[in-house]
């Protein structure tokens, strides 16, 4: 690629999904990021970005040409020593952000509310990706960050513990139980709800369940956390999770909580960047209002 100007034009393009997006956040004209790209097109044989609905689509090869080319301009950002300035209050530029439902309605309320307020034209994106995809997504910048419990990512990822957690065991009111005491017997004997995700930390709860005799007692499993609530209201599961979403349930559903009778322990969730964008001004930004977020929420390491 004789004009590196054009990486700095797919990075953006791959980022944003958006030739008006792409503008705005160069600070060029939308009639140069499209020239932009019909060059790139040109030089690669290929269309590279497809409108797709509203959005830019990568093609097959966009999507695999894309790691060397952001790789290779990361290279060049880190030679030359430079890195642009970013005005969040004139930023009209979208962050991706990987979380569960969890995350969802512990979490993004309060974000929204802030970013808001700090940039009243930035715009969040909320996916949820495989372990494999995140860390593909991370590394190439289209997702800014992951937030929850993962272990799993490792290489090249920055982790900031937020806050540590515990599990807490979930019914409704008028359960058999709800007013004895929840005793492991008790707690094997129940029919239960999970909710489990490959990849999770969380996989450490099914194991736990599983050595205390309890997985034949699993009734119900799930990978998503907000439809649960709904099933305990209207059976006799119980349901083990975590305690910041037993936290806000209960403020909307009439739940009886217990202490979960296992030695499980707390659970870190953290928030984790690829160190590709540990040093990326808009990067460091968004992960600064995360962790104001969670500080104004009231969690602490």
């Amino acid at each position: 690629m004789k004009d590196l100007n054009l990486l700095y034009v797919f990075e953006a393009l791959w980022r944003d999904r958006s030739v008006t997006l792409a503008a705005e956040n160069l600070g060029v004209t939308q009639g140069a990021v499209s020239s932009a790209l019909k060059r790139l097109r040109v030089e690669y044989r290929d269309k590279l970005f497809v409108l797709a609905g509203r959005r830019m689509e990568p093609t097959a090869l966009a999507a695999e040409i894309a790691p060397a080319l952001l790789e290779s301009l990361n290279a060049i950002r880190k030679t030359s020593g430079m890195l642009s300035s970013f005005d969040a209050a004139q930023s009209r530029r979208a962050f991706t952000i990987r979380t569960r439902d969890v995350g969802e309605v512990v979490v993004l309320p309060s974000l929204f509310t802030r970013i808001a307020r700090a940039a009243p034209d930035v715009k969040l994106n909320v996916v949820f990706a495989p372990i494999d995809e995140t860390v593909q997504g991370l590394s190439t910048g289209r997702i800014d960050v992951a937030l929850g419990y993962l272990p799993a990512l490792e290489r090249n990822i920055h982790r900031k513990v937020l806050f540590k957690q515990r599990y807490l065991c979930l019914m409704r009111r008028d359960h058999p139980i709800a007013r004895q005491e929840l005793t492991q017997k008790r707690f094997v004997a129940q029919q239960h709800l999970l909710v489990e995700y490959a990849g999770s930390g969380h996989i450490l709860l099914e194991r736990a369940l599983n050595e205390v005799g309890a997985r034949d007692r699993i009734q119900v499993r799930m990978q998503q956390y907000l439809a649960a609530p709904h099933l305990v209201l209207n059976s006799d599961l119980i349901w083990t999770c975590p305690e910041s979403l037993v936290v806000e349930l209960c403020k909307y559903f009439p739940l009886a909580v217990k202490p979960v009778p296992l030695p499980l322990g707390h659970f870190e969730v953290a928030l984790y960047w690829h160190d590709r964008f540990h040093k990326d001004p808009a990067s460091q930004w968004f992960r600064e209002q995360v962790v104001d977020c969670i500080d104004g929420i009231g969690f602490r390491p």
